[in-house]
């Protein structure tokens, strides 16, 4: 049986914020509508006979890069990222197939591409490959357009933090308030948030909750990723990413304290020699925990990995 085309229904993500700087695509109808940099339509990409294409797509533009991220899929040994130019706010270039590979051998479902020319609108699409090197089908294909950082937003990103147990506990549950004492909104969808701890390399979203979140807890993606190389203090880390449901940030505002739970699956573990980790029941500025605007870090410290 042959590919099969049909007329695509795309949604376009946009960032609308006045002078926040941010990724931005024009919607082509007035029945399209705003996510998070996806891009879904009904158009079937699948090779019937290839495995199934990785899920859960999402790129998120910073500046001078793009970072994509997928759900895992088992038994993939590795990932290729394929990347194409979107005309016209179109997909004829991907139909085509005039796909150039970027990237492959990607062994974490996270890839940050960082050879793209801010205002430049770009879509990717990502297979999977496995042990006896089949290559699943291509994912549904996903845009970003990476533009320059604002310089006031970037100074004004802070992070607050206390945890919620032990440095015993077999969990982590750190609290973590953004404020933005700027002038201008920001994105919650333009921001991550990095959490760095040891045994994290088995874990999934279903070791993660979350709660007390005013926007919902539904608009928060988490991402486990294992470091490459072990660290004294960190194997992983966790990322936080919103979809552009959790709304913006008002200008001199906060999004309010958001608990999280991670459920470590080692008994006995203990988390107090985690980089991020710090032993305080009162919410206070905490320079371990990372938080990233756009792609470039504006709060705290990566833990240093060549030690």
């Amino acid at each position: 049986m042959g590919n099969k085309s049909k007329k695509a229904s795309l949604i376009l993500a946009a960032t609308i914020l006045g002078t926040t700087a941010g990724s931005f695509l024009v919607a082509p109808s007035v029945n399209a509508a705003i996510e998070s940099n996806v891009v879904k339509n009904d158009i079937n990409w699948d090779t019937p006979s290839a495995p199934a294409a990785p899920s859960q797509v999402n790129a998120r533009a910073g500046s001078e890069q793009v970072v994509l991220t997928w759900a895992p899929v088992d038994n993939a040994k590795s990932y290729n990222v394929r990347r194409y130019n979107v005309v016209n706010n179109t997909y004829d270039s991907f139909k085509a197939n005039e796909t150039t590979v970027l990237t492959t051998g990607v062994t974490d479902a996270v890839y940050t591409d960082t050879s793209v020319t801010n205002g430049q609108i770009y879509g990717y699409v990502v297979n999977a490959v496995y042990g006896d090197g089949q290559m699943s089908q291509l994912s549904m294909p996903v845009i970003a357009t990476p533009m320059a950082m604002s310089g006031n937003v970037k100074d004004s990103i802070v992070l607050q933090y206390k945890s919620g147990t032990t440095a015993g506990s077999n969990s982590i549950q750190p609290t973590f308030n953004i404020m933005n004492t700027s002038g201008t909104p920001v994105n919650l969808s333009d921001i991550r948030v990095r959490y760095y701890f040891n045994g994290g390399k088995d874990l999934t979203a279903k070791n993660f909750s979350a709660s007390n979140v005013s926007f919902g807890s539904r608009n928060i993606e988490p991402n486990f990723v294992s470091l490459e190389k072990t660290y004294a203090q960190a194997d992983s880390y966790i990322e936080l990413l919103f979809n552009a449901e959790a709304g913006i940030i008002r200008a001199g505002g906060e999004t309010g304290p958001m608990t999280f739970t991670i459920q470590k699956n080692q008994s006995g573990s203990s988390q107090a020699n985690d980089y991020s980790y710090k032993d305080t029941s009162e919410l206070t500025e905490w320079n371990k925990v990372a938080v990233y605007y756009q792609g470039d870090l504006v709060w705290g410290t990566e833990p240093d990995l060549n030690n």
